[in-house]
């Protein structure tokens, strides 16, 4: 597993969240020179998070022509859609067992949040206080190869969230959601944490189904 140097994981998560939530649209050309003016950067690093994001099916370099932004691919995602319903059980199985209260409160702090957002509440706030709560379960099941894998199929899956953002999510069903996921984790539940966790996976998977799927 490839680690990145500070400064381009931290490019690379500036652009990964522009594709993710479509300030750069499928087709968009990235430059380098206008990155590399923006970032004050050379093009080492830049090029180092070009190359995660490609990893990742977010761009794609053409020899001569440049890197691009690639097309939502609907295939591509219910497949991505698959993996990790199942990368999210075991996720959880391991985060009830590892979990430390600083994580667990991390939890409950944006379960929170997502409980006093207002009916209405733009989906991609949504979005985003999910992937933080995903990403605290990733790091307290404190296994880096499934957190890798993990990160990539959530942001190709959000991508395809964020394109329908018509499709909307009342925040009262997905703090219901979020509730049952931290009492399992609290409580060192590994069956039921793996559980609402799929459970949490196929709500979304639910949601857009009958539009893309």
């Amino acid at each position: 597993m490839r680690t990145m140097p500070k400064k381009a994981d931290q490019i690379f998560v500036t652009l990964r969240d522009r594709i993710v939530y479509l300030e750069y649209l499928p087709g968009t050309l990235l430059s380098e020179k206008e990155l590399c003016k923006e970032f004050r950067v050379s093009r080492t690093p830049l090029r180092e998070a070009i190359r995660k994001l490609e990893d990742m099916g977010l761009v794609r370099s053409i020899p001569r022509f440049g890197t691009y932004v690639t097309a939502i691919d609907i295939n591509e995602i219910r497949c991505a859609f698959e993996v990790k319903k199942k990368l999210e059980a075991l996720a959880g199985a391991l985060a009830a067992r590892r979990i430390s209260k600083d994580r667990l409160e991390e939890l409950r702090k944006i379960t929170e949040q997502v409980e006093t957002s207002p009916e209405g509440t733009d989906n991609r706030k949504l979005i985003e206080l999910d992937a933080r709560f995903h990403e605290v379960i990733y790091q307290a099941a404190q296994n880096p190869i499934l957190k890798e894998f993990l990160e990539n199929l959530h942001s190709r899956c959000a991508r395809l969230w964020a394109s329908n953002l018509s499709v909307v999510i009342p925040p009262r069903e997905v703090v219901a959601q979020l509730r049952k996921i931290y009492d399992a984790l609290r409580e060192g539940d590994e069956e039921m944490a793996a559980k609402v966790l799929e459970d949490h996976v196929n709500f979304f998977i639910d949601r857009l189904k009958e539009k893309l799927l």
